[in-house]
C-alpha cells in the first residue's frame, strides 16, 4: 500500500445514533445541552475548524429526524445507521460516501463536548508526522469505569483497547482509557474493518476491535495521550451532563478573566458559551448570561440578573432582582 504523506484530504465522521436509554428521554443525546448549546455542536465546531473534505453526521434510530432538524444549513453529510449496530458498523455505513481513500478519517463521538480544536489538530499532527495507519486519543482518568482499556505494546504503540465489560480483572486495573476519538488511514481502515465480529457480550461491532486487527495486519497503530483527562469525558447520564457543563462552565468564565473581565464569585455565577463580554465588566454573584448577550465595557451587573439575548450597553449599572431578554440592540 502506498501513501502519499503530503496533502492527503480529511475527512471527519461524528458519531451521533446511540440510543442513550439512561438519559431517560424523549430527545437524543447529543442534543441535550450544556452553555446553551446541543452536545453535538461543540465535536462539530473541532470539525469544521480542521478543514475537513466532508464532515459526515451518523444519524439513526427514533431520534434521527431531531438531528437533522437541528443541524439544518451545515454543510454536512447524513449517514443513516438503519440499525444500531455498534460504532465499527456506523463507521462502515460511512464507506459509501468517501470518493478518496488515499486519505485519513477522523471518529469523533457526538456526546463528547470538551475536545479542545487545539487537541483536535496534535492529534492530526500525531498522526500524519508518525506516518501512522491508526491513531487513538486516549488519557489516564482517575477513575476509568465504563471505559475501554488501553493495552499498550512498545512505546507509543498500541495491542489492543479491551471494553470494560470484556476486560479480564487485570486489564479492568488500567488507568489509562480509549476517548472513543479516531484517525484512521481510510484505506487501511475499510481494508480490514470488514474483520471485526459482534461477538462480544453486547452483541455489537467495537470500532475499537479494528485497532488489533490494524497492528496485527498492518501495523504502525499508536495511542496519542493527553494530560486534560476531562477532554475525553463522554456522556451518558444526567450527572454526567451536570459534571460535564461545569468543566465548560468553568472554561468560559477562565477565558473572559484572562480577558480582563472580573467575577466576584465565579462559582456562583452561570454563562453560556454565545455570550461576549467587554474589558472592565464586573459580575456579581448569582447572574446569568444567556444566549447571544453582548456586554459592554465597564457595566456592572448583579447580583440576582438573569439576561438573555441582549446587548447592555457602555458602563450600565444593572442591579436585581431582573430579568431581561431579547433586546439585542440594547436600546
Amino acid at each position: 500500500m502506498r501513501r502519499n504523506l503530503e496533502n492527503r484530504d480529511l475527512y471527519i465522521a461524528l458519531l451521533a445514533a446511540g440510543k442513550a436509554k439512561r438519559m431517560n428521554s424523549g430527545k437524543s443525546k447529543v442534543l441535550h445541552e450544556i452553555c446553551g448549546k446541543p452536545l453535538l455542536h461543540y465535536p462539530l465546531e473541532v470539525a469544521k475548524n480542521l478543514n475537513p473534505k466532508k464532515i459526515f453526521v451518523v444519524i439513526g434510530g427514533p431520534y434521527m429526524e431531531q438531528v437533522k432538524e437541528a443541524l439544518k444549513g451545515e454543510n454536512v453529510q447524513f449517514v443513516i445507521q438503519e440499525e444500531p449496530l455498534g460504532t465499527g458498523d456506523a463507521v462502515k455505513r460511512v464507506q459509501l460516501y468517501i470518493d478518496n481513500t488515499d486519505s485519513d478519517l477522523m471518529v469523533l463521538p457526538g456526546d463528547a463536548p470538551l475536545l479542545r480544536i487545539e487537541t483536535a489538530r496534535e492529534l492530526f499532527e500525531f498522526h500524519r508526522s508518525r506516518g501512522a495507519i491508526a491513531t487513538v486519543l486516549t488519557a489516564e482518568l482517575p477513575d476509568p469505569t465504563g471505559y475501554g482499556r488501553i493495552v499498550r505494546s512498545i512505546g507509543d504503540r498500541i495491542m489492543m483497547i479491551v471494553e470494560e465489560v470484556d476486560a479480564f480483572p487485570e486489564e479492568k486495573e488500567i488507568k489509562e482509557v480509549n476517548s472513543g476519538i479516531y484517525l484512521f488511514d481510510t484505506e487501511a481502515l475499510f481494508e480490514w474493518l470488514h474483520e471485526i465480529r459482534a461477538d462480544n457480550k453486547q452483541g455489537e461491532y467495537y470500532l475499537t476491535d479494528v485497532i488489533e486487527i490494524l497492528q496485527r495486519r498492518v501495523g504502525n497503530v499508536y495511542a496519542h495521550k493527553i494530560t486534560d483527562w476531562e477532554e475525553i469525558l463522554g456522556i451518558n447520564t444526567r450527572k454526567q451532563l451536570s459534571q460535564t457543563e461545569k468543566i465548560m462552565e468553568k472554561r468560559i468564565k477562565n477565558y473572559w478573566m484572562d480577558n480582563g473581565v472580573t467575577f466576584l464569585n465565579p462559582e456562583l455565577t452561570y454563562v453560556e458559551s454565545d455570550v461576549y463580554l467587554e474589558k472592565d465588566v464586573i459580575i456579581y454573584p448569582f447572574v446569568s448570561l444567556m444566549g447571544k448577550t453582548y456586554v459592554e465595557s465597564g457595566a456592572r451587573i448583579g447580583p440576582n440578573v438573569v439576561i438573555k439575548n441582549t446587548r447592555i450597553k457602555k458602563g450600565s449599572i444593572i442591579l436585581g432582582p431582573k430579568f431581561i431578554e431579547g433586546n439585542p440592540d440594547g436600546d
